[in-house]
């Protein structure tokens, strides 16, 4: 992870995975962390949900594969002289 205090890139979806797996685990009746409140677990289905849309949306992005891939900068240089070629 980067020293940065922000989130980087690379490490969005391990957070979105942790923090799916842990609503999971307040929503399911057989898991030691199950919440008993029913108003408190109506909630965190809300968040769950919520969460789970902003998650799908990383299928549709092509820009999570490329800067988390450890070729990044082999594809910048590629993709640079496809260009350099094409516009000449």
């Amino acid at each position: 992870m980067s020293k940065s205090k922000y989130i980087t890139l690379s490490s969005s979806i391990p957070i979105y995975n942790k923090l799916l797996e842990h609503l999971e685990n307040l929503l399911d009746a057989n898991h030691s962390n199950f919440c008993p409140s029913a108003e408190i677990r109506a909630a965190v289905r809300k968040g769950y949900d919520k969460l789970k849309l902003y998650y799908i949306k990383t299928d549709d992005s092509s820009v999570y594969p490329i800067a988390t891939s450890k070729n990044f900068l082999f594809y910048l240089k590629i993709n640079s002289f496809i260009i350099l070629i094409l516009s000449f």
